[in-house]
């Protein structure tokens, strides 16, 4: 990732954000398809394994982008509702790592052939994960990284527009 006087990484992150949703849409239909407790196919066995490696490097990288580039300049923000937002976030990335730690082996096991032990289980921990991905998302997205484009833009003196990837003015 690159850092913010380049301007893409919020580029860069936007994106990630997007892979992560298909990820999850992925991992919610995985789910259904191994509820009836059969063998994972060929397709699902190849779909657990990307889904588990794509999470494993991609989604983790991402929020150490995160907490290197985007959250350390929010923390020093003046405004407490903006640093207590960021340290929720912070905390999330411990919870999404320890769901993520839950349910990766039984991705793998999956993406081996093996039959879930337990549909219920695997139906759990997806949710755990999946809740929390999708709420942190939408926290970042909406009050966070708005807020650390216009403080990279004041910092800087380069329009960064909110609600979109990484841009300058022209």
């Amino acid at each position: 990732m690159q850092t913010f006087t380049n301007f893409r990484s919020f580029e860069a992150l936007d994106n990630c954000h997007q892979q992560i949703q298909q990820k999850l849409d992925e991992l919610t239909a995985l789910v259904k398809q191994l509820a009836a407790g059969d063998a994972p196919d060929e397709a699902a066995r190849a779909q657990a394994k990307a889904i588990e490696t794509f999470f494993s490097t991609v989604a983790r990288g991402h929020h150490a982008a995160e907490e290197q580039e985007v959250f350390p300049i929010l923390l020093t923000s003046e405004d407490t509702a903006i640093v207590a937002q960021v340290r929720s976030l912070i905390e999330d990335h411990f919870w999404i790592e320890k769901y993520w730690h839950d349910l990766s082996p039984m991705l793998t096991r999956i993406g081996q052939g093996a039959r879930l032990g337990d549909s219920a289980e695997f139906s759990k921990a997806v949710g755990l994960f999946l809740d929390l991905c999708l709420f942190h998302i939408e926290e970042e997205e909406s009050m966070i990284y708005p807020e650390a484009k216009a403080q990279v833009s004041r910092l800087y003196g380069t329009q960064v527009r909110p609600g979109t990837p990484s841009s300058t003015a022209p």
